[in-house]
């Protein structure tokens, strides 16, 4: 079944607009707008159009029962994970089987060499608690990595009980790695063909790397294609609260598999900020959302670069969402937000303000998507390919932020990260960093209670290592 929802008039502008608002089942409010609309009738004029969705609140989550879980858990067992790393895995596998209702059910699997199944479907009244406490306790490291052989049982598990469950339920696995794949399939891009395919079906993963070896490529290609979401455990004691956390952001969902399709003018190129996946098919672009918690929000920023046209005339831009609402069967699909752009004279693009609040949104999202790229590209050891990424980007970024409340002290570091980044950095520091311009970029909230180190703490350690001379750190294999 299909339903649209409805045109939302508050907030409205010339160049944007929103739609949905409502409490769970309704829809998602989904709002659209351009940081400015005119645009050159030369063409080469960048805009950013700027789309938020807010995911509907769920009320009534204290005074009725939550719809029952279909949980898959999958642990990395490799030999890497000896010692305390594994011991904390089983520690949150005990906590998460303490957190499960009498109508759950749980599959957890181990992958090392070989995948594991050491529990399938188990209901967790107290008998299957016993049974799965017991499978849990005996794990043991073992060889190698088969990341896809354990995450694709897992997931094998929930999609059985999914085919044979009387009602809805949520379907979701959590899988936890601490290396990079290395037997098996191996591919960012065949793993996220699975994760979408798997999605489609009904089964969300969400991702836990471990220390500081993991292959975030890998894990953040199964979350985002899986419609999840990905974490960073660097200590083994935290890996407890982090699946803890996502189990808890699982159950407050309001919002599955929320997909955008925007749909572009002839000629209008598009770029997304961030990570966020996003499939172009002719004039029509698709991005994956994924999931959304009980009043979360999610912010993305698409750069859009613009042909020639005659003055005055106009240029449709099209937003549409869709998504599942746990509990319901089919998707939602919402009205299509009509945002316009218009070709004008070089007077008329500099004479039009731009509204603070998006501009600053967009700086945000930018940089963000910066400092995400060079980290991974001076991560592979592509130092000089880094520096002319953010050389080129910084020289646009500038004018951007140009009066700007922020935009003195965002444009400041990246010229700093520009002096450092050809330098490989230290790949703990690089990988934290790298975590969190990701959950920048994607508006989420980091579930570790442990303080981190910020940008700015980072560049003053790069900075002073390169001013003593230090020599670049060397790279990291796999």
């Amino acid at each position: 079944m299909t339903t649209p929802s409805s045109p939302h008039s508050n907030g409205q502008h010339s160049n944007g607009q929103h739609a949905g608002s409502g409490p769970l089942g309704a829809a998602p409010r989904i709002g659209a707008l351009l940081d400015r609309n005119i645009v050159h009738t030369a063409g080469r004029s960048v805009r950013h159009l700027v789309i938020t969705i807010d995911a509907p609140l769920d009320q009534t989550a204290a005074s009725r029962p939550r719809l029952p879980l279909n949980l898959g858990l999958v642990i990395d067992a490799s030999g890497s994970m000896s010692g305390r790393p594994l011991e904390a895995a089983k520690a949150a596998a005990l906590g998460v089987v303490d957190a499960l209702q009498e109508s759950d059910h749980l599959s957890l699997v181990s992958f090392a060499t070989s995948a594991q199944s050491h529990a399938c479907n188990v209901r967790m009244d107290a008998a299957g608690k016993a049974a799965v406490r017991e499978a849990i306790r005996p794990l043991i490291h073992r060889d190698s990595t088969d990341l896809a052989a354990g995450w694709l049982l897992g997931c094998e598990g929930i999609a059985e009980r999914l085919a044979a469950a009387q009602g809805v339920e949520r379907n979701q696995c959590i899988l936890l790695s601490d290396g990079h794949a290395n037997r098996g399939e191996c591919d960012p891009a065949v793993l996220a063909q699975h994760a979408h395919q798997l999605r489609v079906r009904g089964v969300l993963t969400s991702t836990v790397g471990i220390g500081i070896g993991y292959s975030p490529t890998q894990l953040q290609a199964i979350a985002e294609a899986a419609g999840g979401r990905m974490h960073d455990a660097e200590q083994p004691e935290e890996i407890v609260e982090i699946v803890l956390a996502e189990l808890a952001e699982t159950l407050s969902t309001t919002v599955e598999n929320l997909e955008l399709c925007l749909q572009l003018p002839e000629g209008v190129v598009a770029e997304v900020y961030g990570t966020t996946p996003a499939t172009a098919t002719g004039r029509q672009l698709d991005l994956i959302v994924g999931a959304l918690r009980s009043g979360a929000s999610r912010r993305v920023v698409v750069k859009l670069t613009f042909p020639a046209g005659s003055a005055g005339a106009r240029l449709p831009i099209g937003v549409a969402a869709r998504w599942k609402t746990p509990g319901e069967e089919g998707l939602h699909t919402s009205q299509a937000l009509a945002v316009e752009a218009l070709f004008g004279s070089a007077a008329d693009c500099q004479a039009q303000p731009r509204p603070t609040d998006t501009t600053q949104r967009v700086a945000e999202q930018w940089q963000a998507h910066i400092q995400h790229r060079g980290l991974a590209l001076n991560q592979d050891g592509a130092g000089e390919a880094a520096s002319e990424f953010v050389r080129q980007e910084l020289e646009h970024f500038r004018s951007y932020c140009h009066g700007l409340p922020e935009g003195d002290r965002l444009t400041d570091l990246l010229e700093r990260f520009l002096h450092t980044i050809h330098r490989r950095y230290d790949p703990v520091a690089a990988k934290e960093m790298l975590f969190s311009s990701y959950k920048l970029s994607r508006s989420e909230a980091d579930l570790r209670r442990r303080k981190r180190s910020s940008t700015e703490e980072f560049l003053r350690t790069e900075e002073a290592k390169a001013n003593q001379g230090q020599p670049p750190q060397e790279p990291r294999r796999p």
